[in-house]
């Protein structure tokens, strides 16, 4: 399959400039990228305005010589300069909203909401017609998920981190036990609504909107930050050893589903090890022993409830100290669904369970070379369409079972494409995957390729991102013809899309 020569060039920035930066500090006197994945219906015009740019500034970023040439799945370089303006903001009408009644819900005169879109109030609007809105300049820009500087004391010193660039993980300290509770905010989405937002944190509507001083709990803005009481942000239980430089966690609140991840940088050599949520934690030494990551998947269903963390630091000269603190997990916020499968057998729970064990034993190695570069990419140039944890009802089931992957709507015999460098460990038929193509990445990642028409690879073959290895079918459990595809860490299945587009470690 051929791509936009505009893809390939923004693809190879993307990877090279990714792959520079590192995982902490970073200064902020030259600029920074971030990158954006076209999703379906969008255009250029309307990804600039999300970032408060030109379509011109952003073609030129890209290389991009007809600004209508962009295809779904595509990389886009996002230029954002260190003191980025505040970003560009949207709102959809609903129904029964009118001009004044939007323009009064994002404190702004009618006036100036009418001048900014280009109308009159002679001007009929619709239900679903986006209206710029000016920039919140209260948020300061684009969100940011940490502090300017984060301080650590231990041990009579005293270390602070950075604020790093928008590409690189966002340092956290811990807060001590006794000291005052911190706060958690959340910064609404696009479709958040209040009641959505009660049931992730378990809180009531009423509880959230008292906290906010919300007076109409049906008017939300996206980019509005609510305090979610309740929710305890990580605290040490115990002093740093004065071997530790810096200790940081992202994000501050693990999601069910989602890959968190936590970092320690020590002055000297160490070897470290941990357990949380009982997993034995998988530790990735670099730098000569000096830097330690580590990448945590929170499995679905985990109980929205405060963790222990331990680590255990052991020095050059065979001393080891503990680490302990405690982290909150919450749910994930998924969507639910009901679907309706005509043979009963692929929804004998014996064989989903024989699968899925087969699965969690396969993903479950620990390759000591990482081969993806800093993300994952797409693994098919074809729409979205049914994200990763919606909650599955099948032939009126209750909701027990959970989407495992992301599918890609494409046309039978569509290219199916590694999402990066890695070595085949399955392809085979598989009951309810049909067709599937697993691949170790290393350092405990896998990808997974399910219902496909045909592989074209095999076990032990070593293969590259991009690399075509088989095409989009139907095969297994399946409704249609679509690519389904999982992402594994350690023998738990998380988001995909998390990977796409965050970078890890």
């Amino acid at each position: 399959m051929r791509f936009p020569i505009s893809f390939c060039l923004g693809l190879l920035i993307t990877l090279i400039l990714a792959d520079s930066i590192p995982l902490l500090a970073q200064e902020q006197s030259s600029p920074a990228f971030a990158v954006h994945v076209v999703q379906r219906g969008e255009n250029l015009f309307r990804i600039a305005l999300q970032y408060n740019l030109l379509a011109d500034e952003l073609a030129d970023a890209n290389g991009i010589s007809d600004i209508n040439a962009i295809s779904i799945g595509q990389r886009l370089l996002i230029p954002l300069e260190a003191e980025s303006a505040p970003a560009q903001r949207e709102h959809t009408i609903a129904a029964g909203e009118t001009l004044a009644s939007i323009a009064t819900s994002y404190e702004i005169t009618l006036d100036a909401l009418l001048r900014l879109n280009d109308l009159s109030l002679s001007d009929a609007i619709f239900v679903g017609q986006q209206l710029r809105l000016p920039p919140d300049e209260s948020a300061g820009g684009a969100p940011a998920a940490a502090e300017a500087t984060v301080t650590v004391e231990s041990g009579g010193s005293t270390t602070t981190i950075s604020q790093p660039t928008s590409l690189a993980p966002s340092p956290h300290s811990f807060a001590r036990v006794g000291a005052p509770p911190a706060v958690f905010v959340h910064t609404v989405a696009s479709g958040d609504t209040l009641s959505q937002i009660a049931l992730r944190y378990k809180q009531t509507v009423n509880a959230l909107a008292s906290a906010n001083n919300i007076r109409d709990p049906s008017l939300l803005r996206i980019g509005q930050r609510l305090t979610i009481p309740g929710i305890q942000l990580p605290r040490l239980t115990s002093d740093l050893p004065e071997i530790v430089t810096a200790f940081t966690i992202d994000p501050l609140v693990f999601e069910e589903g989602r890959t968190g991840r936590i970092e320690l940088l020590t002055s000297d050599p160490a070897v470290l090890s941990g357990q949380f949520l009982g997993q034995n934690l998988r530790v990735i030494a670099r730098e000569g022993g000096r830097r330690h990551n580590i990448l945590v998947g929170i499995p679905m269903f985990s109980e929205m409830a405060v963790f222990p963390l331990t680590l255990e630091l052991r020095d050059a000269s065979d001393m080891v100290s503990t680490i302990s603190a405690t982290l909150q997990v919450v749910s994930g916020g998924y969507w639910r669904q009901t679907i309706t499968i005509s043979d009963d057998e692929l929804l004998a729970p014996a064989v989903e369970d024989a699968e899925i064990s087969m699965l969690v034993g396969l993903t479950s190695g620990f390759g000591e070379t990482r081969h993806w570069v800093s993300s994952l990419n797409l693994p098919a140039a074809a729409p979205m369409n049914a994200v990763f944890g919606t909650l599955r009802s099948y032939n009126g089931s209750p909701f027990d079972r959970y989407h495992r992957g992301v599918d890609f709507a494409g046309a039978p015999g569509t290219s199916v494409l590694a999402a990066a460098d890695g070595t085949v460990i399955l392809a085979d038929r598989l009951i309810l995957r049909g067709n599937t193509t697993v691949i170790d990445h290393g350092w405990g990642v896998y990808t997974l390729y399910a219902h496909q028409n045909e592989t074209l690879v095999q076990p032990g073959d070593s293969v590259t991102t991009g690399q075509v290895i088989g095409t989009i079918g139907s095969t297994g459990r399946s409704t249609g013809p679509h690519l389904h595809w999982e992402v594994w860490l350690n023998g738990i299945n998380v988001d995909p899309m998390q990977w796409v587009r965050q970078t890890f470690p």
